[in-house]
């Protein structure tokens, strides 16, 4: 075999296969993606799935939780930076769900929150690290 079809194949690290994965899903073009890294179709999207088994095989996330400070009492108790002072403008706000993750950003939800979103939001977060 002559040296001119000898092609050495490359060996992609999991940064640059999540690299080439996350510009295909950007791009909506996988096919233009691959062709301009020289490489199959295919191969993005073999990549995308073991990639998603890998972030999947993660169940738990880490979480810490500090004791209240403050005793525990029946009526609803307003923040600090609330304008309305009354107890009934308490009882309208939405609920709100706060995530802080190891990498220090913060994930935010107010109203009805979907776990499952959730969830899937704060893992992504978490592989970007």
């Amino acid at each position: 075999m002559d040296d001119e079809s000898y092609v050495r194949r490359r060996r992609w690290s999991v940064e640059e296969k999540r690299a080439v994965v996350a510009e295909a899903l950007s791009s909506g073009n996988v096919i233009a993606t691959a062709k301009r890294h020289g490489i199959q179709a295919q191969q993005i999207y073999r990549w995308r799935e073991r990639l998603d088994e890998q972030q999947s095989a993660t169940g738990f996330l880490p979480v810490s939780i500090a004791p209240d400070s403050v005793s525990l009492s029946p009526a609803p108790v307003l923040d600090q930076n609330s304008q309305d002072r009354s107890p009934a403008a308490m009882l309208d706000r939405p609920q709100r769900v706060e995530i802080v993750l190891s990498s220090g950003r913060r994930v935010i939800a107010e109203g009805s929150v979907d776990i499952d979103v959730m969830l899937m939001l704060a893992r992504g977060l978490e592989a970007l690290r």
